[in-house]
């Protein structure tokens, strides 16, 4: 290439240096430096390299990035040169062992390289050449070959074109240029497409495998250390692995949170922005827990952090979503529940929803200043424990802090009646319960059938109790447990209990079977874990009556009674004890 030669950017190049489009440094460098007045001696003195800068120019000039300034000038440069390449090609030709001028006409033809306007140029300015008269033996072994000399003639042009041209030779940075435009031009089409595709398959290759086989494990300590200041309370891993379904992501197993495990978490999948994985903060579009052990107790101290902490300015949530969650209190739980929680930049729980499709039980709780407010809805529900509840609607409100869980209103459904009242746990070291409530028209035939299956009684149950237990447990609490109130039976019947046949028609082994039908029968009422006790008892059905007191424990009921009978001309007064198991009482009149 002509060390004075100088180029300038076309459209094309003015554009590529604009939009950045050229890659590679040394020839966007080159590009950048090229500006219509400096010569390529000059461009070379100043990157240091001429070989490498005659290249990347070539390079410029064969994808129409730059031009020649002087290109009219050097084409006619070329040509002169041309033409005195081909007087002294004709001058060789003419010998006698040169073959004709069809002969290298046909060579020309039958040549692979693409078609040259030079070399056409040349075949058609040799002369008409005649045959050489034939010379003697020895000398024809001499001379070369005809195909020889041929392939000699085109080897040398071609490599006169393809090597460095001097400083005054402007025909040999024509013909560089040239051979570069027909080594491109015999690119197989879709070379590059593979290329490319070839490549892409190579990095998801090592994507994958640096997914898979990198050691998330030694980053243990930081990823604790962050959770445990984002969180205000002791997080420990037992490890970190990857998963693909349902989409690629990190996920924490055994996760355990507070000094006494307040929080157990299964699993942690973390599943982050991959745009932020780079940048400053990083960004979890979502983060998932799964088998979930919440203790109700530890979650006012979960939420306490209201301070700015370092880990918020590292990392952010956007969403938290739980599966196979359990809320425990004391010993106890309920679970099976999905949901989300709501945390804000500071790591703070502002908001808990859970629900649960068997029953349809909603929890609710939402954070007011380290205090929760919490609520739960349930349709058809079970209630956990022995013996079950089987609640129409369970709707329950109230409030949530370190010592304690108080709902101040609960209201059920359930037995074709209502209860409604209130009740608290402490949550504190003098654990227990205490609270009130107040039923209305229950059926007792369906309360019994819970509680007492042998004992047959039916009517309309209202009853107002206070209760109280004292315990860390609920088998203490059961055990403890003491409900003091009154109530109130209305239209019903004492199955199995003839207290008029046993006035009557006394006998000596006592009345079994038949019934009492009854208007209203009212008193105290005393529940315990050892049973049920009526300490006051009054019964009236119009023409019976009965006063006393009666208890019901171990599946045996024991009662004594003033059964007063009224007839048409007499009042009957009679003392009358039951004593037996449930499914056979014995009424016997007391002499």
């Amino acid at each position: 290439m002509n060390e004075n030669a100088v180029y300038v950017k076309t459209e094309a190049g003015e554009e590529a240096v604009t939009k950045r489009t050229i890659v590679q440094r040394n020839l966007r460098s080159i590009l950048i430096m090229i500006d219509g007045h400096t010569p390529v001696g000059n461009l070379a003195q100043q990157f240091g390299d001429p070989l490498i800068v005659e290249g990347l120019v070539g390079e410029l000039e064969h994808r129409g990035l730059v031009r020649r300034v002087d290109q009219s000038a050097n084409d006619d440069a070329d040509r002169a040169e041309l033409s005195s390449m081909l007087v002294d090609i004709e001058d060789l030709v003419s010998q006698p062992i040169t073959p004709v001028a069809d002969d290298i006409r046909r060579a020309h033809e039958r040549s692979s390289s693409t078609a040259s306007p030079e070399i056409d140029e040349f075949a058609k300015a040799l002369p008409e050449l005649s045959a050489p008269v034939a010379a003697p033996a020895a000398e024809q072994k001499a001379a070369a070959p005809v195909d020889d000399v041929r392939s000699a003639i085109r080897r040398a042009m071609l490599s006169s074109a393809s090597s460095d041209a001097a400083p005054d030779d402007p025909a040999g940075g024509r013909f560089r240029a040239w051979l570069g435009k027909l080594g491109h031009g015999v690119t197989k089409p879709g070379t590059w497409r593979r290329r490319v595709v070839t490549g892409l398959c190579l990095i998801a290759v090592v994507l994958v495998a640096t997914f898979f086989l990198y050691p998330y494990n030694r980053h243990l300590p930081q990823m604790e250390k962050m959770a445990t200041e984002l969180l205000g309370h002791p997080v420990r891993i037992a490890s970190v692995k990857p998963v693909v379904y349902p989409e690629p992501a990190l996920e924490l197993q055994d996760v355990r949170i507070g000094p006494d495990e307040g929080l157990r978490i299964g699993a942690v999948t973390l599943s982050p922005y991959l745009s932020s994985l780079f940048a400053e903060r990083t960004e979890l579009r979502r983060v998932h827990l799964d088998r979930v052990a919440l203790k109700i107790a530890f979650l006012p101290a979960l939420s306490s952090r209201h301070d700015i902490n370092w880990a918020s300015r590292w990392l952010k949530l956007d969403r938290l979503t739980l599966s196979n969650a359990a809320l425990l209190l004391f010993d106890g739980s309920l679970g099976g529940f999905a949901g989300e929680i709501a945390i804000d930049d500071n790591g703070v729980l502002t908001r808990l929803e859970l629900s649960r499709a068997p029953g349809g039980v909603r929890v609710q709780g939402i954070n007011q200043g380290g205090v929760w407010a919490v609520s739960m809805k349930a349709i058809d529900w079970e209630t956990p424990g022995h013996p079950s509840v089987l609640a129409d609607v369970f709707e329950a409100a109230g409030h949530l802090n370190s010592q304690r869980l108080q709902f101040d209103k609960i209201e059920v459904k359930l037995y074709d009646g209502y209860v409604m009242g209130r009740a608290a746990f402490d949550l504190g070291r003098d654990a227990g319960l205490e609270g009130q409530l107040s039923a209305s028209r229950l059926s007792l035939a369906n309360v019994l059938k819970v509680f007492a299956p042998t004992l047959r009684s039916s009517g309309d149950l209202s009853a107002t109790l206070a209760f109280a237990a004292r315990g860390d447990s609920f088998e203490a609490l059961a055990k403890d447990l003491r409900m003091e109130g009154s109530m109130d039976l209305q239209r019903g019947v004492l199955d199995r209990i003839d207290l008029v046949q046993a006035v009557r028609v006394p006998r000596a082994g006592g009345v079994r079977g038949g019934s009492t039908r009854f208007d209203r029968l009212e008193g105290d009422l005393v529940l315990t874990a050892e049973g049920v006790s009526l300490p006051r008892l009054a019964m009236d059905s119009g023409l019976v009556g009965a006063q006393g007191s009666a208890r019901l424990a171990g599946g045996e009921l024991h009662a004594q009674l003033d059964v007063t009978v009224r007839g048409s001309a007499t009042t009957v007064r009679a003392p009358v004890r039951v004593a037996g198991a449930y499914a056979d009482p014995v009424v016997q009149l007391v002499r």
